[in-house]
């Protein structure tokens, strides 16, 4: 029986093999029963991925490296490199260099230690804990000018001595007073009790007593504390260096900080910071593992408490439950949203204001969190669940008052059958995509978009081991670096390499390999630079040619003819493969499971050239392309183009497409002509 089936779409991804009998889904004419080194766009397209252009290697390649993304704001970004006790720096695809040599600071963390740090950036500072060390603040003072230092829990304001209280008439009355120093707006700890024993009632008119103390540098006020049943009670401030009270009557409601104990000995260290509403937050030591500490608000340093305490205070609170709910993560959105051992959570305050004296913490979830950070996707937060093998969303619904979101692996859990998710990062321009880093090595692609409803997952098969990803802006687009760990010439390498952008107007101008560099300028037949690549075999794209064969010898190439652009490194293969068609007879009913033959294949490309079908037994229908003047480059394609099929039955009636030259392929649909046998 003959038949036609057309697949406008590939945007549901790839389905899992658990799901292949599932017809009746609606994303199963939309999916992929194979995507190898593909990605899935959020209009429906599939595109080869782009090539990984070689920036260096990490400082030791003996241990395992992490890569953190900063940015200062969309033109000023900057990839963080962290190893053992060392941290380097890339920069728009190139390592920060100084006086000629690559830029590295001493850290205080281990290769192992950096594997389990938790950050969060203010502009120019990154705030980091791990429970091994007390907490610490990262700062860009320039750019090849950063420093490490352990993060203050109380202000280090001079606290000024009081020289003198003096009555204006002696009796037998005692008051005690006590001073702070205002500098930059944070109040310091205050003086000691001073008192006079023999001054009289303030309440007589015309009584006072004159308090006189030392100044501090920086101070821009001083404030006035008396005693009252033991508890300092604010009375006042001034600009000078004396103040008089005249039978002010002390609020005890407003008091001096008292020094903070926190984070200042093994177990007492936390594990994961954020910030929400103006407060630096710290979450999770090992003898507190349910507890987070929030600073002052508009003060990062500053954990103090006053005497009395106040709404603005520090804030301390347990994630408490009926389990134990061991904090894995917080992130800023709505409300500060915490994600626990055994749950989801969220922590505000009245109105939606935090407030240190009465927070309150809502539990929205049971599902668990692993230790990777979450992501955010425009207003959805994207989290590992407990179990590091899944990935769901959370999103804040108003119709309920509370989050709630989608398991985004239900539909491809295959690939992550066995592995656990050990990083990620979102790079939102221009595909939306998720690059998530597996314990395996294995990188995954998830096209997220959540208003048109796409989650689409496919794999990378990239040669070695990913161990690390980070995605920053740079120019238009987000640009993704990998630490990648390669077997070159017999040893272990880790390199940073960058996804290129895949922007190219023509076939000369795409990068479509690993590992790579790209040399330009005159003529040359022999491209020097790949020392990184000794004893590999390399493909390279000279001037739009396709060179296959390659080996790196010397840190070097020779082509069989010169080229003026030449991309050069490890080649890879894209493949996409359609699922087994559903198509239902009035006579025979469905055709699943019946012999197959697909005898011709319309595919609709873009910017492509070099596509294969390729049948199971191997065998290959290419597209052949050439150019209207034999002396130009051979054009990319765009449009619908047929291939024919060499013929074969199966019970599948799938169809391969596979580019295994460094060339751009990106097909939006397929139209398959199929005999389908009646038994």
């Amino acid at each position: 029986m003959p038949a036609a089936r057309i697949q406008p779409s590939f945007a549901s991804g790839v389905l899992g093999p658990a799901l292949w009998g599932r017809i009746d889904l609606a994303r199963y004419d939309s999916a992929l029963r194979k995507g190898r080194n593909v990605f899935v766009h959020a209009h429906g397209g599939v595109s080869n991925r782009p090539g990984l252009r070689f920036v260096c290697e990490v400082m030791n390649s003996d241990y395992r490296h992490r890569l953190l993304p900063f940015v200062r704001e969309s033109d000023d970004a900057t990839v963080l490199i962290f190893g053992q006790n060392q941290l380097g720096f890339v920069k728009n695809g190139a390592r920060v260099q100084s006086g000629g040599v690559d830029y590295t600071i001493a850290t205080p963390w281990s290769a192992n230690g950096a594997q389990a740090l938790d950050t969060v950036q203010s502009v120019d500072v990154i705030f980091a804990a791990h429970r091994a060390a007390a907490p610490r603040r990262i700062m860009r003072n320039g750019e090849t000018d950063w420093t490490i230092s352990t993060v203050p829990v109380n202000p280090t304001v001079a606290s000024p001595t009081i020289s003198s209280v003096t009555p204006r008439n002696s009796g037998t009355e005692t008051y005690r007073y006590r001073v702070t120093a205002v500098v930059g707006g944070v109040e310091g700890f205050p003086s000691a009790n001073v008192a006079t024993t023999a001054a009289e009632l303030l309440s007589i008119e015309g009584a006072w007593n004159d308090i006189a103390f030392s100044a501090v540098t920086g101070a821009t006020e001083y404030r006035v504390y008396r005693m009252r049943n033991g508890v300092p009670g604010y009375i006042g401030f001034t600009t000078n260096t004396s103040f008089r009270d005249d039978n002010i009557s002390p609020d005890s409601t407003v008091t001096p900080p008292v020094q903070a104990s926190l984070f200042n000995a093994a177990g007492k260290y936390p594990s994961v910071v954020s910030i929400y509403q103006q407060r630096l937050a710290f979450g999770a030591s090992d003898n507190q593992p349910e507890t987070i500490w929030m600073s002052r608000v508009g003060d990062y340093l500053n954990f103090t408490r006053s005497q009395n305490m106040t709404s603005s205070d520090r804030a301390e609170f347990d994630m408490a439950g009926e389990q134990l709910n061991r904090i894995r993560a917080m992130l800023q959105l709505r409300e500060l949203l915490v994600f626990t051992s055994a749950g989801e959570f969220s922590a505000t305050g009245p109105d939606g204001g935090f407030d240190a004296l009465n927070p309150i913490v809502t539990q929205h979830g049971y599902i668990g969190s692993a230790t990777v950070k979450p992501l955010v996707a425009d207003d959805t937060v994207l989290f590992v669940d407990r179990s590091g093998r899944g990935v769901r969303d959370l999103r804040y619904a108003y119709e309920s008052d509370g989050y709630s979101g989608n398991d985004l692996t239900i539909f491809a859990s295959h690939f992550l059958q066995g592995q656990r998710i050990v990083g990620w990062a979102m790079a939102k321009n221009p595909w939306s995509i998720i690059w998530i880093v597996l314990d395996s090595g294995k990188l995954l692609a998830l096209t997220y978009k959540r208003e048109h409803q796409v989650w689409a997952w496919t794999e990378m098969d990239i040669d070695g081991a990913v161990e690390s990803v980070a995605c920053i802006p740079e120019g238009s687009n987000d640009a993704t670096y990998l630490i990648v760990r390669r077997l070159i010439d017999g040893q272990q390498r880790r390199y940073v390499e960058r996804f290129d952008d895949r922007d190219f107007s023509t076939a000369s101008d795409a990068f479509f390999v690993d590992c790579g560099i790209t040399y330009t300028g005159a003529a040359v037949a022999t491209v020097t630079g790949l020392d990184h690549l000794e004893g590999r075999a390399v493909v390279a794209l000279a001037d739009g040619d396709v060179i296959p064969g390659l080996t790196v010898t010397g840190g070097a190439v020779t082509l069989p003819h010169a080229a003026s652009k030449v991309h050069i490194g490890l080649p890879f293969t894209a493949e996409m493969e359609t699922l087994p068609p559903a198509i239902q007879f009035d006579d025979v009913g469905a055709s699943r499971g019946r012999p197959h033959s697909v005898s011709a294949v319309r595919i609709q490309m873009e910017n492509t050239r070099g596509i294969k079908v390729v049948t199971d037994d191997g065998r290959e229908s290419e597209l052949v392309q050439t150019g209207g003047d034999l002396s130009e480059g051979i054009p990319l394609w765009t449009g619908m183009h047929e291939l024919t099929v060499p013929a074969q039955w199966n019970r599948d009636g799938t169809v391969t497409m596979r580019q295994d030259y460094p060339l751009p392929m990106t097909v939006l649909a397929i139209s398959v002509e199929l005999t389908i046998g009646r038994n």
